[in-house]
């Protein structure tokens, strides 16, 4: 067996260079400036762009995929070993200790990051993943199996970017594969994830006007409202110290910032949700029961609050997450990120959920199912001695996660990494990081489980 760890010491100053340059672009959906050749905007395209660049300057075949991903191949015999990354990332919103694509280091030893929007989520595992391809073609390493390397442009919105790759651009599925885009030691489960919002015309008394939240996916940190007027309202919110700054405009108009803490809708239990904050105080002060109930019902991002709550044996407990809200000419909306286990009839349960909060929902494309593999599948098995053989972490188990990956979008496919275990990076918040020790050791631990794959046989 090759020493991948000896093997990968000589790539990692120029795989730490790849890693700030692709940081460095901005790469958050941007509606503004769609074209024909850039379908999430010009900052995903310049990213997607650099990881074209970086496959043929490797040797590597290249197909741009009509701006949706970028693919990476080399190889014609024997299985083919797939790697899906994503190079899109979510705004970089909330407050930075650094610029968020600046991909400063700081830090010393064990303790040297890179921070940046991106930096673990998943731009830091797409750089390690492909240098270790790198790594295996320089050293003859790829014989007798192909690798296909993916990188998409619209992860963090719901994956068009692989729907658009497999179902319109008829890409094959790979034999074996994974996405560098979860934990260590391995995924072999992933709740169903759902994604719907619910509205209704209402009036809400003296609020004009409600806009929060940034992504569907994430639990709402700001929101700001406009309304009349009303001293008594700001000394409300000092007197129960809600975190909100009222700014008084005119003797008619006043805003009023409500500020929460943001969390990835997998785990809404981290954050604090700005859009319940605003619900609940609004309703107390300005007696607008609709509101109150809502903020009751809907406190809880397990769901007791309204009859939503489910444990499953293998995914544990649903989730409900709150990330858009919007209030205008009447009309009241926000977004669900609901995620659930096995056994869960997800579409009964949004039904109880509108009955509930009183709320019509439309379902942003289908209703998800959860990805359950085999432990003892070759795949899982193989990933898994490849991740305890280089960590010498042996009694390491793969695990369940409400978080949703490519794997449910191509076939054959398990998340695999790369957060180890303590080393989250604050993905979807300010000062996402990434230890350059964890960035470094992935290289490694890639180039030998994309080798032990490729000597399967199908």
């Amino acid at each position: 067996m090759p020493n991948f760890k000896k093997l990968a010491k000589g790539y990692e100053e120029n795989a730490l260079l790849a890693l700030q340059e692709l940081v460095h672009r901005a790469s958050p959906y941007d509606e503004k400036s769609i074209a024909s050749d850039a379908p999430y905007g010009k900052g995903v395209k310049s990213a997607l762009d650099y990881v074209a660049k970086l496959g043929r300057d490797f040797g590597f075949a290249v197909d741009t995929c009509d701006g949706h991903c970028t693919e990476l191949t080399f190889g014609e015999e024997g299985p083919l070993i797939g790697i899906y990354a994503h190079a899109d990332v979510v705004p970089a919103a909330g407050k930075w200790k650094y610029p968020p694509f600046s991909a400063t280091i700081e830090g010393e030893g064990a303790d040297r990051r890179l921070l940046g929007r991106g930096a673990s989520d998943d731009k830091g595992p797409l750089i390690a993943a492909l240098y270790s391809c790198k790594l295996l073609k320089d050293n003859g390493l790829l014989k007798g199996y192909r690798v296909r390397f993916v990188a998409g442009g619209d992860e963090e919105r719901g994956s068009s970017c692989l729907n658009y790759y497999f179902h319109t651009l008829h890409k094959p599925a790979s034999d074996y594969g994974f996405t560098p885009d979860a934990d260590f030691p391995l995924i072999y489960a992933e709740k169903g994830i759902t994604h719907f919002t619910v509205s209704r015309e209402i009036a809400l008394g003296p609020v004009i006007s409600m806009d929060g939240g940034f992504v569907k996916n994430a639990v709402c940190d700001r929101v700001l409202v406009t309304l009349k007027s009303d001293r008594g309202f700001e000394k409300y919110l000092k007197e129960k110290q809600i975190d909100a700054d009222y700014n008084f405009i005119s003797p008619e108009l006043s805003t009023v910032a409500f500020r929460g803490k943001t969390a990835h809708a997998s785990t809404p239990e981290q954050g604090k949700n700005a859009m319940l904050s605003a619900f609940a105080a609004l309703g107390e002060y300005f007696k607008i029961d609709f509101l109150t109930k809502l903020s009751l019902a809907l406190a809880d991002p397990f769901g007791s609050g309204f009859g939503g709550a489910h444990e499953s044996p293998e995914l544990g407990k649903s989730t409900w997450s709150y990330g858009i809200v919007k209030y205008a000419e009447g009309k009241l909306s926000f977004t669900v990120d609901y995620r659930y286990g096995e056994g869960v009839d997800a579409a009964e349960a949004i039904k109880s959920f509108e009955k509930a909060v009183a709320m019509g929902a439309t379902i942003d494309g289908e209703i998800g199912k959860p990805l359950l593999y085999d432990k003892k599948s070759p795949l899982v098995a193989t990933l898994m001695h490849s991740y305890k053989h280089m960590t010498h972490k042996f009694f390491a188990k793969p695990l369940a996660i409400g978080g949703g990956t490519y794997a449910k979008e191509a076939p054959n496919c398990v998340a695999y990494g790369s957060a180890f275990p303590g080393h989250p990076g604050n993905i979807h918040s300010p000062d996402e990081y990434i230890y350059l020790d964890d960035f470094f050791a992935q290289i490694a631990i890639y180039a030998d489980a994309i080798y032990s794959l490729g000597q399967l046989k199908k």
